[in-house]
């Protein structure tokens, strides 16, 4: 199944388990999800195994499920949109990615994804968090990181107006430079 179908036919699980939040979420925040399941189906192997970190409302490991990947979801908080979990048959754990390690051997997984997740973690702890997923990591293994731009026009403007440029629910929103000096480490 192709990411766009597979994003298209959780609607109804979503509309029906998820809360107000996760059914405003679905449509906000469709084309970012679609990006970065179009990117797995690119660079990781059909079938392979992949971790969602920070994974609730379990959107996208749903959907990664539908295309035929084994799905791992792991959060800090699952039990509050399990059930959509349940619904499609996600494996799903729980973990503090700021000081729990991953419950998964070296090298066993092809792709992992940190989606929207980064942004809400002390930065202290980040570090030791990626370094973590490149241990999961399979040779060659497909990382995949998504966070807001501290830096952007949008970020920018809100700023120049006398706003705060970073989300209340945020901790440390990065720089386009500061994720790609993160990133380079893992290698």
């Amino acid at each position: 199944m192709k990411a766009k179908e597979a994003l298209l036919n959780i609607r109804d699980i979503i509309e029906s388990y998820g809360d107000e939040r996760v059914r405003r979420s679905f449509s906000l925040e469709f084309h970012r999800r679609l990006l970065v399941l179009q990117l797995i189906q690119e660079y990781c192997r059909e079938g392979g195994i992949v971790v969602d970190l920070g994974a609730s409302p379990f959107i996208i490991s749903c959907a990664l499920k539908l295309m035929g990947y084994e799905v791992v979801a792991c959060d800090y908080d699952p039990q509050q949109y399990s059930s959509i979990a349940e619904a499609f048959n996600v494996k799903v754990f729980k973990c503090d990615l700021e000081r729990d390690s991953l419950d998964m051997p070296s090298e066993s997984t092809d792709c992992a994804i940190l989606s929207e997740v980064i942004e809400h973690l002390n930065p202290y702890y980040v570090s030791r968090l990626l370094a973590e997923v490149n241990r999961i990591l399979k040779y060659g293994g497909t990382f995949i990181l998504t966070t807001p731009n501290i830096a952007s026009l949008f970020r920018r403007i809100k700023l120049l107006l006398g706003k705060q440029p970073q989300y209340r629910y945020h901790v440390h929103e990065y720089t386009k430079s500061e994720v790609e000096k993160l990133s380079s480490n893992m290698v």
